[in-house]
């Protein structure tokens, strides 16, 4: 329990940096929103990066999220938001560093 809520408390912070444009504000998501959300982020960074490693951690948290707190539905929709905003900032990113700035940002949770 200690571990899924520093978990959840890291996803607080670290979600702040990818908060600009959610439609809800961030302060109103709850910590359930933010891990789904960044586990969606950091799953397309996975597929789209070539990441190896990719944190079991993350993923046991958002899945309890979504199984006790969002439901499966809700839970889906916050995910896919999560992997849209990934897309979006990559395709912002006109140098090609979006995937190496992801890896500085999130060590914990992803590796090559």
């Amino acid at each position: 329990m200690r571990n899924f809520l520093v978990t959840v408390f890291t996803l607080l912070v670290a979600t702040s940096t990818y908060a600009a444009q959610e439609s809800r504000n961030l302060l109103e998501q709850t910590q359930c929103e933010k891990a789904v959300e960044l586990h969606g982020f950091l799953s397309r960074a996975q597929l789209d990066c070539n990441y190896h490693y990719y944190s079991e951690e993350l993923k046991d948290a958002a899945a309890k999220c979504t199984k006790h707190d969002l439901g499966e539905k809700y839970g889906r929709e916050v995910m896919k938001f999560g992997m849209k905003e990934f897309e979006e900032r990559k395709k912002e990113d006109t140098q090609g560093h979006f995937c190496h700035k992801v890896l500085k940002e999130f060590p914990k949770y992803i590796k090559q």
